[in-house]
Parts: structure tokens; sequence; C-alpha cells
């Protein structure tokens, strides 16, 4: 996948106020396209809604059922130790922020008051007990990284709000944090780096925006440029080297240069944030739109794997890449991966998730985990409970992330940007203070019409802008019922400005042809490097949902220091595969796969109730079977056949658990 930018300039900056005194400086964030809407002018609807919903009654909504630290004041206080033997200080507080910041921007988009109040007396508690010198967070954390992760929280609630505290205690703790000389955060005695501390530069950034106090931005340039062997760096990025770190660091850090470029307008930091992205797509992103990560960055291959966190922490880093460029093709990588790895981590009720997920997995048990990073282990279980609880705190980020930036803010006054589809609502307030509400009725990502419709008390002219996806061969659009020519710019945005009325209906329809991939990407299918082929249509990714026997895992694992889901209605599950898997595809050059779609007001992701699905042809694969019985095989490059060509149903990855994706191909 080719990503190309074009540079603009906008008067803008990359957060949102809500009905405040506080007031966006038109100054501090010139060379950026878009800007954020506000957090509570969104509105899910249709399967999103009912995604948000099952979060909601699922983990989101039960903490209790994740157990430690979820079970304990989710920074309203000090987090209980519990035992020693859950790790470092500071884990607790980097995984209840993560938390933190999923349930409170969902509480907002529900309009769920408990989760709101569990966010917000966090907050609260936080603000409250902030040192005499401004500090704020807990004293005495080996690493500061958390509070760049529970501060996304903070702003949330003041986009939410207009609380006026946060922007005054942010610019007191970062103003304490330069003139007592220390990087972003305490560094610990002895320690030789910051590691990701230095994502302090995101909220310091975002402070800057809202005060215009230019010593936060000097600070962020200078600790950026400062660089560690430990992290993303400069040095790193515009090497020849593959890279090679921890794959959730990468993710979260491969956005600051792009934030730099927006405030500083230095072209070197735009450079090194699209090379970063690039070095992701040439050597670890995986068919589902996620970068691999055991950890570390771990390649292509479609038997490897990558973190839930990655999932949230990737799709979040490329929706300041949106923001920045303008350039849609940053918005076609988020749904991807928002539409295919996200829901395919978790169970459909989101009562458990993988800590580490595959797009080939034919077994997911508690001794599954194919990884050279802890094989044998649990990490592949979908379990409410993991060993590391980091995952378990992101996954409740990804779709609340993903709706809060479907609706953009673009550069011309009062323009509406409608970046990434799906069913929804959003509130507009145009310059001269009409409120114009449109509401996106679709079926995407299945369905490849969408209707907007607009709602008002008086007519207005304004820019409505909306993406044409890179995978899309044709688009027709039709205002009112009658055809309107389609002019796409560069990056892949075309805008229609009029004077829109109330009950004006613009209906964009997306051509979505199926399409057979090789993988890797642009490989030669005779070549070394062809491993096989996927199937996809629009950004949704097809797998085979390989039939599965679940039965209730109850086992205590040494590696889960005796941890147990809390709440008996969340359970860990042990996946085996009860029918056959090993197959190859069997399609020509000049086979087209048969694809029915049903319109449907059921949940795309159940499996007896997805809208769509493909059939292809395929072969058995003779001697290709799970290894050690446990554990999901490489791909076979050579093989012999079984049996004749037979016809199987694909299905949206999102609604598989055990699942073959990449397929050998004969």
């Amino acid at each position: 996948m080719k990503r190309f930018f074009l540079i603009v300039s906008a008067a803008f900056v990359l957060a949102a106020c809500s009905g405040n005194d506080q007031k966006r400086n038109p100054d501090v964030a010139p060379y950026a396209v878009f800007a954020e809407g506000k957090l509570g002018d969104v509105t899910p609807k249709g399967w999103i809604a009912e995604f948000l919903e099952r979060q909601l009654s699922g983990m989101t909504g039960h903490p209790e059922a994740l157990s430690y630290p979820y079970n304990s004041c989710l920074w309203a206080g000090t987090l209980d130790r519990n035992t020693d033997s859950y790790g470092s200080d500071w884990w607790r507080y980097e995984q209840t922020a993560y938390y933190t910041d999923g349930l409170l921007r969902l509480g907002y988009l529900l309009g769920n008051d408990e989760l709101i109040g569990v966010g917000r007396a966090g907050i609260d508690y936080t603000l409250d007990n902030a040192s005499a010198d401004g500090e704020l967070g807990q004293p005495g954390l080996q690493y500061r990284w958390p509070l760049a992760v529970f501060f996304r929280a903070m702003q949330a609630e003041y986009e939410a709000t207009g609380d006026g505290r946060i922007i005054d205690a942010l610019e007191k703790h970062y103003i304490h944090t330069i003139e007592s000389g220390e990087h972003i955060g305490v560094l610990p005695e002895g320690m030789k780096w910051r590691w990701r501390n230095i994502m302090g530069i995101e909220g310091m950034l975002w402070t800057y925006s809202m005060t215009g106090n230019r010593a936060l931005l000097d600070y962020a340039v200078a600790e950026w440029e400062a660089g560690s062997a430990f992290e993303l760096n400069m040095d790193e990025i515009m090497s020849d080297r593959s890279p090679y770190m921890h794959g959730v660091t990468y993710c979260e850090e491969m956005k600051l240069p792009m934030l730099l470029y927006a405030y500083t307008g230095e072209q070197k930091y735009l450079d090194a944030a699209v090379r970063a992205d690039e070095k992701l797509l040439r050597h670890h992103l995986l068919p589902d739109g996620v970068p691999s990560s055991n950890e570390h960055l771990d390649g292509n291959d479609p038997l490897t794997s990558h973190e839930t966190c990655d999932i949230t922490d990737y799709t979040w880093s490329l929706g300041y890449y949106l923001m920045t460029t303008g350039d849609a093709v940053y918005a076609d990588a988020i749904e991807k991966a928002v539409f295919n790895a996200g829901p395919g981590a978790v169970t459909k009720d989101f009562k458990a998730l993988q800590y580490f997920s595959s797009v080939n997995q034919f077994i997911a048990t508690g001794d599954s985990d194919h990884n050279e990073f802890k094989k044998g282990s649990t990490w592949m279980a979908y379990r409410p409970t993991h060993e590391t609880e980091c995952c378990a705190g992101n996954v409740h980020r990804f779709m609340p992330n993903y709706v809060s930036r479907m609706w953009l803010e673009g550069e011309t006054e009062g323009e509406l940007v409608a970046a990434m589809y799906g069913p929804s609502e959003v509130r507009h307030e145009l310059p001269d203070g009409n409120i114009v509400t449109v509401t996106e009725d679709t079926a995407y990502p299945f369905g490849n019409e969408i209707r907007f419709v607009f709602s008002m008390d008086k007519s207005a002219r304004f820019p409505f802008t909306f993406r044409v996806p890179s995978w899309c061969g044709d688009a027709e659009i039709r205002i009112n019922g009658s055809g309107y020519d389609v002019i796409p710019d560069e990056n892949g945005f075309s805008t229609v400005e009029r004077r829109y009325r109330d009950g004006d209906v613009l209906t964009l329809v997306l051509d979505m042809p199926v399409e057979v991939k090789g993988w890797p990407e642009g490989a030669d299918p005779h070549s070394d490097e062809y491993v096989g082929s996927y199937i996809q249509r629009g950004p949704v990714l097809y797998s085979y949902a390989i039939p599965a026997e679940w039965s209730e895992d109850d086992k205590v694992y040494a590696n889960m220091h005796g941890k147990v889901p809390g709440n008996p209605d969340f359970k860990c599950w042990s996946i085996r595969p009860s029918g056959a898997w090993n197959y190859a595809l069997a399609l020509t050059d000049e086979d087209v796969p048969e694809a029915v779609f049903e319109e449907s007001s059921l949940y795309p992701f159940d499996l007896d109730t997805t809208p769509y699905r493909i059939s292809v042809p395929v072969v058995p694969v003779a001697g290709w079977e799970l290894e050690e019985g446990r554990f999901t095989p490489v791909l076979p490059s050579d093989f012999e056949v079984l049996d004749d060509v037979l016809s199987i149903d694909l299905v949206p990855y999102g609604a598989t658990t055990l699942r073959l994706t990449v397929f050998p191909t004969k």
C-alpha cells in the first residue's frame, strides 16, 4: 500500500472545545488540514451502536470481570498493589488509564452517566491531588508514561464538558516539568532512558493548542530532538534498517513527528512520520491492517500476530496522520484495522479478548499460543484476564476512538468532513450558529451505499466533504436523486459546496469489487517471497470461519499468578477446530469469487447473521495439520491435494474466532 500526502495550510488545532469559554487559538497548528470535532456531537447508529452496546454490557461495563487492577479505584485514589506477582508499579496505572479513556469516551457516545461518573471520579481525584508544584499523577512511579495515556481521558472530558480546570492543571504540570529541568516525567535514579515517557509530547502539544504557551511547544521539540536509543527517534526512522523494537511503543511514538509537523511546519518531521509508517507497511503490516508485534515487531508472515493494544494505538496514531495531511489513504487504513482486527480479537459479546491475535489461527486454547514469545501459553486464548493486563485495558478504546473521528472539521469555515464511514449522526454548528444534523444511513462497510440526510431549521450554504476510498473503482453521487459529478482531489476527498436545505439527501455509491490479493502485497505469485492469497471487498477482509468446539476453560494457569475472572458470566474459552480447515484456494486467473449480500438489521459480526458471504473454490491439502496437535502451523508452499475442488463460504474477518484468512494457493 502506498500512501501519498499533501501539505495544505489550515488554521485549526487538533483538539476541540465544547460549550465553554476556552477557545481554539487559530495560530497554533497551521500545517494541518482537518480537526477533530466535538466528542458529544457524534451519535453512533446501526451496527456501530450495537457494537458499543455490547461493549457496554461486556468488559467495559464490568471491570470486575477483568480482575486486577480493573477492580480497583481506577485513578480515584492509590491503586492497591495487590501482590508482588503483578509486575512493575507503573503497569497498573498504564492499564487502568487505557481502560478509563475507553470507558469515558464510550460513556459520552452512549450517554451513560454511570461510565462517565467512573471516569470523572479519577479525573477529579487527579486534579484535586496535584502537588504544590502542580505535578499530576501518583508520585514515585518508575515511569511517567501512564500519565500520557490518562491525559487523553482528561482531554476527552474537556472536549465533552469544557472543564477549564483541566487546561489549567495540565499547563501547570508541564511548566513544572520544564522548570525542574526534567525530561517528560521523572527519571528514576540510575535509569539511562526515558522509554515511553516521551509520549508526554502528545498532551503537551494539546495543552499548547489550548493556551498558546510557547514554552510548551519549544520543550516538546527539544524532547523529541534529544532522542533515545530505546525509542523511535529521527536517526532510527531515517535509517535503512527494518524497525525492530517493542511494537506497541513504535505504534505510539510514530505519531510524534507528525504532531510536531502540524505545529511547526518543519518538513523533516513530516518526512520522518511518513517514513515511519512506510517502514511498517513494508516490513510488518498484516492483512488485517495492523502491524505484527509478538511484543517486538515480527515481520508479515500470516502466522505471526499482533497485540490487541496495537489495534488501538496504531489507529489512534493514523488518526493524526489523517488530520494533519488530509490524505484519505490513512482513513482507509484505519477502517481496515477497526473493521477487521478489532472485532476479530474479541468474542462477539465483548466478554473475552485475545492478547495476541493472528490472521491465521486454527486453535485458541490456554496452551496454543504459537508465537515464539511465550509459546504454548495463554496469550492467544479468548479470556477476560491475561498474564499482562495492558490489552485488557486497551481493547475498550478502538471503537470509541473510531467513532469520535468519523466526522471531522475542514480547513474552510463551516466545512464538515465525512472522513470515515458507518451508521451515525453528527451535529454540526455553522459559524452563524445554525445547527445542521447529518444522519449517515448505511450498511457500510458491508453495503456500498451511503445516504447522508440533512436536517436544519433554515437553509445554509457550506462545504460538505467526503472520502472516496483508494480501493473504490468508481463512485457515484446523487443529490436528491439527481446525478452529480464526483471529482476527488489528489488526496481522495471530494467536496460539494451548495445551499443545503432540510430534507436534502446526498447519496454516495461506492464500487466495492471483490479482490483476490497475494501476500505479501505486490509479491509475484511465482516468486520465492510469495506466501499465499486472501480475499477483500472494500475495507473488509474475508476469512473461512473454521468450525469450532467451545468449552469453558477453568484451569488456573501458572503464568496467571492465580488470577481468574471476577464475574462468573465472563468465561475463559478453549476453542478447538471441529471440522476441516486445511484448504488451498483453487482460483484461476479468470475466476471471480461469487459474493452474496443480504441486507439485514442484525449484528454483522455474529457468525449466523453476517450479511455478506463470498464463495470460493478450494482443495483440501494433504498433510497440513496442527503442529504438535495444539499450534497453528505455517502455510505450506509445496503441497499435494487430497480431493477434487469444492466450494466454501468466507465471512467477514470480524465474525470469526478460529479462521483461515491467508490461503495457500494451488
